[in-house]
């Protein structure tokens, strides 16, 4: 039989070929890409370590505010703070407030001050809760603060140090004894 050989024109290759693709070169605008991916996601996720030092309107436990009174929280207790902030649309927040208030008088025999914080709804919801609550509370109606504090879902408990300095944080609504969620949030 004859030889084949290419069309006039072509030039046969010497190189030998491969079906395995050629492999992925990164480059540095790739690096540099995925290093600010990485760097977004850290300051996205990361979390304050102190109490945001935003003024709060404060409310009385009869439910009226009073805007010459704004100032941001400062711990006075001895062995810390527990923030516990609510919103009056949450269901779980509303149903858990008793519990929260007998939380709030069995950590003041620890050295443990509490402030409710109410907010993320119209400023007459938030009174209203207010009421509920039966005791002076703060208002963050746009939830700043809450924004500001890296409060991501509520019912919210932030407990800190005397400085303000937040060592624990735990969401969500708790239906047990006062003792059990104060051991929860490890304040002892």
């Amino acid at each position: 039989m004859g030889t084949i050989s290419p069309p006039p024109g072509q030039l046969r290759s010497t190189v030998p070929t491969s079906s395995a693709p050629a492999p992925a070169g990164r480059s540095p605008w790739t690096l540099a890409l995925f290093a600010l991916g990485a760097i977004a996601a850290v300051l996205y996720f990361r979390r304050p370590s102190y109490l945001p030092d935003l003024a709060l309107t404060s409310a009385t436990a009869g439910g009226t505010a009073s805007d010459s009174s704004a100032s941001p929280i400062h711990c006075t207790g001895a062995s810390g703070c527990l923030v516990v902030y609510v919103a009056p649309w949450c269901g779980p927040c509303r149903s858990s407030l008793p519990g929260d208030v007998a939380l709030a008088d069995h950590i003041r025999t620890k050295g443990y001050e509490t402030v409710f914080v109410v907010g993320m709804d119209e400023t007459g919801a938030c009174l209203d809760m207010t009421k509920s609550i039966g005791r002076p509370t703060r208002l963050d109606v746009h939830g700043t603060w809450a924004k500001a504090a890296g409060v991501r879902g509520v019912p919210h408990f932030l407990v800190t140090t005397p400085t303000g300095k937040i060592r624990k944080r735990q969401a969500g609504a708790y239906m047990a004894p006062p003792e059990q969620v104060a051991e929860l949030l490890g304040i002892s």
